[in-house]
């Protein structure tokens, strides 16, 4: 579009037509005094002329040679994630300082569940305290600070015999599990840990979003750490 022989023949045509014109001032005006303004004038519109082009054939005032105002090969396209914004998921390093954080919370307590919420940026987390009351935290993923709670959930009685049944199963810290999920799932991401029973076990339950985008769940043994599924979700 820019450049070529074309474009070259016109703003040669242009030039000559620009030092004809300067050269008839000079004849005519030697003596009013007219000529170098008009020989100035006539520089300046061959200037002007010659910044239309650059060497390279593209318009000037982009030194990657691209019009100005469009985006360069490898600029963030719109709609991808700003630099430092928080992901979906975490680590079992990440998980650990948010458990940490909901544990010292609740005196005595034993972590039962996490869940990744707003987009990574918090962590929805139930802890089952000494009495058997469940309490609900919000913890900030980033600096590992409780930011709501502890909430006492409306359990029944049953619902407090069952919860502190599936606390005595464990024997398997979350930490641990979350350390055994990350073996079994390099480089995923856990967004969800949750202790329950499965067919008479107590086990650690995990959603997991592989490095590929994959959705996987994990199934860790709550007493001896063993992996018993590590699949995709369906």
């Amino acid at each position: 579009m820019y450049g070529g022989r074309g474009t070259k023949t016109i703003i040669g045509t242009i030039l000559a037509g620009s030092a004809l014109f300067a050269a008839s001032a000079c004849a005519s005006d030697t003596q009013s005094g007219t000529f170098t303004a008009q020989r100035d004038d006539s520089r300046a519109v061959a200037d002007k002329i010659a910044g239309l082009v650059s060497p390279t054939g593209m318009p000037p005032g982009d030194p990657t040679g691209y019009p100005t105002g469009d985006p360069s090969p490898g600029d963030p396209s719109p709609g991808d994630p700003s630099p430092g914004e928080a992901s979906p998921g975490a680590g079992a390093a990440d998980l650990q300082k948010v458990g940490k954080a909901a544990t010292e919370a609740v005196e005595g307590g034993t972590l039962i569940s996490m869940e990744s919420e707003d987009d990574g940026r918090v962590w929805e987390v139930h802890v089952v305290g000494s009495d058997g009351v469940e309490q609900q935290l919000d913890v900030d993923a980033e600096s590992g600070d409780v930011v709501s709670g502890p909430t006492a959930e409306d359990d029944d009685a049953g619902d407090k015999a069952r919860l502190m049944a599936l606390v005595k199963g464990v024997e398997l810290t979350y930490e641990d599990a979350a350390e055994k999920v990350a073996g079994a799932v390099p480089e995923g991401k856990i967004t969800e840990l949750s202790l329950d029973r499965h067919q008479g076990k107590v086990i650690w339950e995990a959603d997991v979003t592989g490095s590929d985008g994959t959705k996987r769940e994990v199934r860790v043994d709550a007493k001896d750490g063993t992996v018993t599924k590590n699949g995709s979700t369906s």
